[in-house]
């Protein structure tokens, strides 16, 4: 089989990779680097794309399987529908529909990987209010699902499209710099304070296999949630830090309060036409978490997920041994 993987150098795109190669497929890795670090040592042909992916029709021809592992994320907070949240929006849908053209026009299966954001859940009314303002200023959400919604329509046209939309995703090849990584974060010592929030948690190896299997079982159309081990995120961090031998846990702070909290300091910062920084950027999407049992297509997958202990413990070998102090 031969796999074309979008965003091959991200978290859940080097599982996927290591994944189909595990597994004999012939890989080619998309990227913008021309070496990336993080595909060293791996059999795969690497090509460059831009974040249009202008060309991808043409450097994903002759693949059987086209993965989309690069999903636009904007997590800059602005005003639902202004020019900017527009921008944002239509760019990620632009980007989407021309990953599914490349994908029917040279007849290859697509693997769409969403978000846990775009699934319905059962919400409090005070809960509800907040997802509801969450959506309202941070156009992320709006772009995930308008993205999903391509997907869908080209599978209900009959493009052969997997749609998964896993838990919070962990584990170990999470190359993004210390700022980006939670995991990095923790063992830093540089989250004091987590919020009070429960979510459900996926090792990114459990997500490329379901991946595969899917495709085998030829699961197209529908979203498929992928379920993970829940738990709150203060918990997490303890369970991280126990593994790194000094133990400890933040304080947790209320995730209304955090949320609103990174609201203001996104906005102080682009008042200085700054990007705001990676860990408060993420506050929002956690703040989203919610615990997840397994879906009846999970379940049909008959999948052996890895336990939260191996997914942590590789996870926080991985950053030791990458990202020695």
């Amino acid at each position: 089989m031969r796999i074309f993987v979008l965003g091959a150098t991200g978290h859940l795109g080097q599982a996927v990779v290591r994944h189909a190669l595990a597994r004999g497929y012939k890989v080619t890795a998309a990227t913008r680097q021309a070496d990336p670090p993080a595909l060293r040592g791996l059999r795969v042909r690497i090509v460059q794309v831009n974040g249009e992916c202008s060309r991808l029709r043409e450097v994903s021809a002759r693949h059987d399987v086209l993965v989309d592992a690069a999903a636009p994320y904007p997590l800059e907070p602005c005003l639902m529908g202004s020019a900017s949240w527009r921008a944002a929006v239509e760019a990620a849908v632009s980007r989407t529909t021309r990953v599914v053209e490349a994908a029917q026009l040279n007849g290859a299966r697509l693997a769409f990987i969403s978000s846990f954001t775009t699934l319905p859940r059962q919400e409090s009314a005070m809960a509800a209010m907040e997802s509801a303002w969450r959506r309202s200023v941070f156009p992320y959400f709006e772009a995930k699902a308008a993205m999903e919604r391509v997907v869908v329509e080209a599978a209900r046209e009959g493009l052969p499209a997997v749609i998964v939309n896993p838990a919070a995703c962990l584990g170990p090849w999470e190359f993004r710099g210390e700022n980006s990584s939670l995991v990095r974060l923790v063992l830093a010592r540089r989250l004091p304070l987590m919020m009070d929030r429960t979510l459900s948690v996926i090792d990114v190896r459990d997500v490329a296999s379901a991946i595969d299997a899917a495709l085998k079982r030829e699961l197209f159309g529908r979203p498929i949630s992928l379920a993970g081990h829940n738990l709150t995120l203060v918990e997490l961090a303890r369970q991280i830090l126990e593994l790194d031998g000094r133990g400890g846990s933040p304080i947790a702070v209320n995730a209304s309060v955090a949320s609103m909290a990174a609201f203001w300091t996104a906005l102080s910062y682009a008042a200085w036409n700054q990007a705001t920084p990676d860990p408060w950027r993420a506050v929002p999407i956690a703040a989203d978490g919610f615990a997840m049992d397994p879906s009846p297509e999970q379940i049909s997958l008959g999948l052996k997920f890895f336990s939260l202990h191996e997914t942590l413990r590789d996870a926080v070998c991985f950053h030791l041994n990458w990202w020695p102090a």
